[in-house]
């Protein structure tokens, strides 16, 4: 079962998956863990680090969005192997951003009327093109934009070595990217959704997976 945890940058989504793992393994659940994108991962991961970082050499590709989610793309599609191994020894795979990330983030780079389009085809490329799993179930993370860069500043300053990229320094980006998670989540796109905070997410999620296993 594959569960992707969605949300703007900032907004916990380690810290909900780690929670989740320690409480669906304390119920006796296997589960595992996948984090997009893969940074570390060659050769997609240093050039989608340049892309979020201002690589000049990059600059061309950074500014497209489709370009840019055809990257984000093709990362995910790598991961394959990983992801089906994972899958075949597992009963959760948590996935800290998935296909719903390429869609809410491409589409909020837009002008309004090429939203849907666009979120179309990205549903085309990543399940359809590039034949990626489906979501068993797309948990979003909501919270408020400014606590979200709040959050986002206060790790950076924390951490030297990653500084905030340029998706997470627009302001206005994350304020527009909130708004198409949210409407993603209304519309069940490809999937189930959970719209939880950091507080209930845990226990939202939980009691998702224990109504399903009930059926």
């Amino acid at each position: 079962m594959i569960i992707a945890i969605e949300g703007l940058d900032g907004a916990g989504k380690n810290t909900l998956t780690t929670r989740l793992v320690a409480r669906l393994t304390g119920v006796g659940r296997s589960v595992a863990t996948l984090a997009y994108p893969r940074y570390e991962a060659r050769p997609l991961g240093p050039a989608l680090r340049g892309l979020l970082t201002g690589d000049a050499g990059l600059a061309a590709v950074a500014a497209q969005p489709r370009a840019t989610a055809m990257m984000f793309a093709l990362d995910r599609a790598a991961s394959r192997p990983e992801l089906d191994a994972l899958l075949a020894e597992h009963d959760v795979v948590l996935l800290d951003r998935y296909v719903a990330s390429n869609a809410a983030y491409g589409a909020a780079r837009l002008a309004e009327p090429e939203r849907a389009a666009f979120q179309s085809w990205i549903a085309d490329l990543e399940l359809g093109s590039l034949a990626l799993p489906v979501p068993d179930l797309q948990v979003l993370l909501r919270i408020e934009v400014d606590r979200a860069r709040a959050d986002a500043s206060a790790r950076a300053d924390g951490d030297p070595g990653r500084p905030r990229d340029t998706f997470e320094a627009d302001d206005g980006l994350q304020a527009r990217c909130a708004h198409m998670y949210e409407d993603l989540a209304a519309r069940s796109w490809l999937s189930p959704w959970l719209v939880v905070d950091r507080e209930t997410g845990v226990d939202a999620v939980d009691g998702w997976l224990t109504a399903a296993s009930a059926h």
